[in-house]
């Protein structure tokens, strides 16, 4: 067993035996370029054959494991938890996070039983875009926002990252935190992107506030993708902020898990 860096001549290998990973197929083809070039992209070889891969992010104050697949003729052999340990070997980070759909027991089997936990409830819903009229406008600062921060993360690209005083502030500068007011008071707040990965797609990736504030953050979301021309929309809610508006479409549910390590972060 063997992991090393993914080349160009694994590629064709890999998506053979994630073509048929979901019911719809299987993302890594989209990405595998995107992955592969940041030099994070790894495979492990098992009797001269690719048996497995997956993708890994690194930020100062986290490192995300992404993308991990097992070829189906070597599960249960524990392919997964090698590349794991690897990717908690490559970058000794304070933090080690990743996402699991609700349904997937035995993937979230392998990562309890190496120590990581249940860190939040995530639902991905998905909309249309369309035009509508909304209030909301872009946040200027930090005031008043921090009653509607109930989350240590938001979703970029289908990434869970840091979600703390910095980065709200790099979000702010970068006009992706918007505000709707009801009556001269914050009511709701958002944080949206356009998917790095899936151009075509627009992303909330984070929601929070009144009823009707959340229905004119997601108006207005429906609004921008439209003026983008996003093909779709994709919107990311914690479980505990229950999204029941009929132009909603409920989708799966996933777990952030996360491990926490005593090491000193370093990035090699």
């Amino acid at each position: 067993m063997r992991i090393r860096n993914a080349s160009e001549f694994d590629k064709a290998s890999v998506l053979e035996f994630c073509k048929n990973t979901f019911s719809w197929g299987d993302y890594i083809s989209d990405v595998w370029d995107s992955w592969n070039s940041k030099g994070r992209l790894y495979v492990l070889e098992e009797d001269g054959r690719i048996a497995g891969v997956y993708n890994l992010a690194i930020s100062e104050k986290q490192a995300w494991v992404e993308g991990m697949r097992v070829h189906p003729q070597y599960r249960r052999r524990g392919i997964g938890s090698s590349m794991l340990a690897h990717a908690e070997s490559v970058v000794p980070s304070k933090i080690m996070r990743l996402i699991i759909e609700s349904e997937n027991h035995p993937s979230i089997r392998l990562v309890e039983s190496m120590g990581y936990r249940l860190e939040d409830k995530w639902r991905l819903y998905s909309m249309t875009p369309r035009k509508e009229r909304s209030t909301v406008r872009n946040a200027v600062d930090l005031s008043k926002l921090e009653s509607l921060i109930g989350s240590t993360t938001y979703v970029d690209s289908w990434k869970w990252l840091p979600l703390e005083q910095q980065e709200l502030v790099q979000l702010i500068q970068q006009e992706r935190v918007i505000i709707s007011d009801t009556n001269g008071m914050i009511s709701a707040i958002g944080i949206w992107n356009r998917s790095a990965d899936f151009h075509q797609v627009m992303q909330l990736g984070y929601v929070n506030g009144t009823a009707d504030g959340i229905s004119d953050i997601l108006r207005f979301i429906q609004n921008k993708a439209s003026e983008l021309q996003c093909e779709r929309i994709q919107v990311f809610a914690q479980e505990k902020i229950p999204l029941q508006m009929s132009f909603l479409d409920k989708r799966s549910l996933f777990y952030l898990m996360r491990k926490d390590s005593e090491k000193p972060f370093v990035m090699k």
